[in-house]
């Protein structure tokens, strides 16, 4: 029964806490963006599309941290009220108020990866053509600049343009280096479902020999479309990223970052929960809160720092996640004893 109650308050916060979250994200992008808009004269409608298109963004952010407060403010009540005393005094353990929490933590966090791999890609690229038209007044250019693709095994592929379209894409200045050191030359081709496809293509033995082919396909495995996007590989869903992993080094910290911005609504509600059966204080619920946001948004912000001097590489991903990972275990212990 106190298992359903704990579910039953938490849940009514819940609400409370996404909304919160939502209003200071949102508000915080239009004023970042004020500037702007008030300067081009946006209509109401581009702004209204704006906000919306970055729903899935802030959304993503607002259901982990919505349950942090959640969970905190409701055993804060406990606290105040001797609520959690009584229970303790009745007999119920701690560990019995665990479950609740991390089945809440799961279920948001399979929400939170459909959000993450499905709806915030697509809404990511719609968000940056709104964008862009209020800067330049045009669409997305659609074009690509110097892509440099690693396919495990089959060498490196680089394209000087590429023209994203439904069926693929068209390519210019071509470069392909094969595994055994022969480089591929071509002014033009077509990067289809499993390969590149070179017009009047020139291949450069090691030994030096060339050889003119009018059309020759290469194998490269990525079943993706390429995105026209400021954004890069944030507009890929979740299937078309592993494609992308597979041949873009690059694109591979973005996907385990896809993973572990799910899982982190089940580890924040872990911490959480043992943080808030932890108090003696109410008070201290509301500076746990404000701690254990503040310190996961450190940590977040350090490992895609980390990422980008290719620091643990796609691992540091998950380093918040590790790190309260561990404290929600160290906690766990300390709690059960």
């Amino acid at each position: 029964m106190l298992q359903r109650y704990l579910l039953r308050e938490t849940l009514g916060l819940y609400t409370v806490g996404i909304l919160i979250f939502v209003g200071l994200l949102t508000t915080d992008l239009l004023s970042s963006l004020s500037g702007v808009l008030l300067r081009q004269n946006t209509p109401l409608s581009d702004v209204l599309q704006l906000v919306v298109y970055r729903l899935p963004y802030t959304l993503g952010i607002a259901l982990p941290l919505g349950l942090v407060f959640s969970l905190l403010v409701t055993l804060s009540r406990w606290i105040r009220q001797s609520e959690l005393k009584a229970a303790y005094a009745g007999g119920i353990p701690p560990r019995s108020l665990l479950w609740p929490a991390l089945l809440l933590g799961v279920v948001v966090s399979g929400v939170a990866l459909w959000n993450e791999g499905w709806v915030k890609p697509e809404a990511q690229a719609r968000f940056d053509a709104v964008q862009y038209r209020i800067y330049y007044g045009s669409q997305l250019s659609g074009v690509l600049s110097d892509k440099v693709y690693a396919p495990e095994g089959l060498g490196v592929y680089y394209a000087q343009r590429i023209y994203p379209d439904r069926e693929g894409a068209r390519l210019e200045g071509v470069r392909v280096i094969e595994p055994g050191g022969a480089i591929w030359s071509a002014d033009r081709g077509r990067w289809l479902e499993k390969s590149w496809q070179l017009q009047n293509a020139y291949r450069v033995d090691p030994d030096g020999k060339v050889t003119q082919v009018s059309l020759q396909p290469l194998p490269f495995p990525a079943r993706f479309v390429p995105q026209s996007s400021s954004s890069g590989a944030l507009t890929l869903r979740l299937p078309d990223l592993h494609a992308a992993a597979r041949v873009d080094p690059s694109v591979r910290f973005t996907l385990a970052r896809t993973y572990a911005n799910a899982l982190g609504a089940l580890v924040l509600a872990w911490l959480a929960i043992v943080v808030g059966l932890s108090l003696r204080e109410s008070a201290w619920a509301f500076i746990s809160i404000v701690g254990l946001i503040f310190g996961y948004y450190v940590l977040w912000t350090a490992s895609a720092q980390f990422a980008k001097f290719n620091v643990w590489g796609a691992y540091g991903a998950w380093l918040p996640n590790l790190v309260y990972g561990l404290l929600a275990a160290w906690g766990t212990v300390r709690l059960l004893r």
